[in-house]
C-alpha cells in the first residue's frame, strides 16, 4: 500500500482520508461538493453544512442544488459563467435564515467546491457597534441640551438667593435654600455628564488604573470587597487618555458596588482582529468586570447606556451614558453581558500603542 510520510511519521493514504473526514466533520465551515455534469446535484457535505442548510439526517439520493437553495444555486450558475472561483458575502440560507460568506472554486473532473462560512457573530458585532453609535449620537444630543439648560439654572438659583435674602418667612427662606440645593445637584449631573473627555493621549497602564479605582471602590464599600484579578501581563501600555478611563471604570465598579455586589472578578486579554474598535487599530485589549449582583432587567438591557437611564431609584441615569461616551472617544465599546449569577461588563479598547501612534 502507497505510504506518505509526515512530520509524525508515515501515514497509509486510507489513514490520511479517514484524517481529512475527522476535519471535515469538526469544521465549523460548511462544505458542499457539487456534481455539475447534467443538473447540478449533492455529492457530498459536511455535518455543518448539513446544520446550515437543514439538510435531513439521512437522504438515499443526491439532492438537487435548486432544491436545496435558490441562492445557492443562482451562485453556482454565476460561477459557471464566470469560469473562475466566486467569493459571495453574507448570502442568506433560505432554510435556516442563516448568514454565510460563500466561496466557490472547481474541484476538475466537473465538481465544484462550495464553502459556506458563517458570519453570525460578525453581523452581531456589527449591528452591536452600530447601536451604541446610535446611542451616542442621543448622548450627544443630550450633552448639548445639557449646557442650554445651564442659563435658565442659574436664574432659577439666582431668584431663590434673592427670596432667602429679603424673606422674612422662615419657612420661604427654607424653601428658597431647598431650590438653591436642588439647582446645585441638577448642576453638577449636567456638569458630569456635559464634560467632554480631553483628545490628549499619553501612554497608559490599563491594569494600575484598574488597580486604583478598585483600591477606591473597596475603600467606600462598607462591608469590604472580595476582588479577583486575572490579568494578562504580555498587554503593554496603550495611549488613552488617564483621566477618563479612571471615570470609566470608577463608575462601572461602583454601579456594581451599589447593586450589591460582594464578588468583583476582573479580566484582561487582547483580542487580535477585532471588528469592535475603530481604525487604525486591528486588536483590542479587552476587559471583563463580572460581578454577582442582581443583574440588569431584561427591560432595561437594549437602553442601558442612554442618558437617563437607571435600573436604580436613586441612579442619576448618567453614569453608564458617560461610560459609553469615554469608550467610543477613544474607539472603543462597552458591551453588557448577563450571567447566570450577576453581570459582565466588557470594556473593548483600541491596542495602540505610543511607539506605533508616533510611527504613523
Amino acid at each position: 500500500m502507497r505510504k506518505s510520510t509526515s512530520a509524525f511519521g508515515p501515514t497509509t493514504a486510507a489513514e490520511l482520508a479517514a484524517l481529512n473526514n475527522r476535519w471535515l466533520e469538526a469544521l465549523a465551515t460548511g462544505v458542499l461538493v457539487i456534481k455539475t455534469a447534467g443538473v447540478p446535484r449533492l455529492s457530498a457535505w459536511n455535518p455543518a453544512a448539513a446544520d446550515l442548510l437543514a439538510l435531513p439526517g439521512k437522504i438515499d439520493h443526491e439532492p438537487t442544488l435548486e432544491a436545496i437553495d435558490q441562492g445557492l444555486f443562482e451562485a453556482l450558475c454565476r460561477f459557471q459563467r464566470r469560469a473562475q472561483s466566486l467569493q459571495i458575502s453574507e448570502l442568506q440560507i433560505e432554510q435556516t435564515h442563516a448568514l454565510v460568506d460563500v466561496h466557490l472554486q472547481s474541484l476538475g473532473n466537473w465538481d465544484v467546491l462550495i464553502e459556506l462560512h458563517p458570519v453570525t457573530e460578525r453581523v452581531r458585532q456589527r449591528e452591536m457597534t452600530d447601536k451604541a453609535d446610535r446611542q451616542q449620537t442621543l448622548a450627544l444630543l443630550a450633552r448639548a441640551l445639557a449646557h442650554e439648560i445651564r442659563n435658565p439654572l442659574a436664574g432659577v438659583r439666582g431668584a431663590a438667593q434673592l427670596i432667602e435674602a429679603i424673606g422674612a418667612d422662615p419657612a420661604e427662606q427654607r424653601h428658597a435654600r431647598m431650590i438653591q440645593r436642588e439647582v446645585d445637584r441638577i448642576t453638577r449631573l449636567i456638569e458630569r455628564f456635559a464634560e467632554a473627555a480631553p483628545e490628549e493621549r499619553e501612554a497608559v497602564n490599563l491594569h494600575q488604573i484598574l488597580n486604583e479605582t478598585l483600591e477606591l471602590v473597596d475603600a467606600e464599600s462598607p462591608t469590604g470587597l472580595r476582588i479577583e484579578r486575572r490579568f494578562d501581563p504580555s498587554i503593554p501600555d496603550i495611549l488613552a487618555s488617564s483621566g477618563p478611563l479612571h471615570q470609566l471604570f470608577l463608575n462601572l465598579l461602583r454601579n456594581a458596588v451599589q447593586a450589591n455586589a460582594s464578588h468583583l472578578t476582573l479580566s484582561s486579554r487582547i483580542e487580535h482582529h477585532s471588528p469592535l474598535v475603530d481604525r487604525p487599530a486591528r486588536h483590542a485589549v479587552q476587559i471583563d468586570i463580572d460581578d454577582n449582583g442582581p443583574g440588569v432587567e431584561p427591560s432595561l438591557r437594549d437602553k442601558l447606556f442612554l442618558p437617563m437611564v437607571s435600573g436604580r431609584d436613586q441612579g442619576s441615569g448618567f453614569g453608564l451614558a458617560v461610560v459609553q461616551q469615554i469608550a467610543r472617544s477613544h474607539g472603543g465599546l462597552v458591551e453588557y453581558l448577563p450571567l447566570a449569577d450577576g453581570s459582565r461588563f466588557r470594556v473593548r479598547l483600541p491596542l495602540i500603542t505610543p511607539g506605533a501612534a508616533s510611527d504613523d
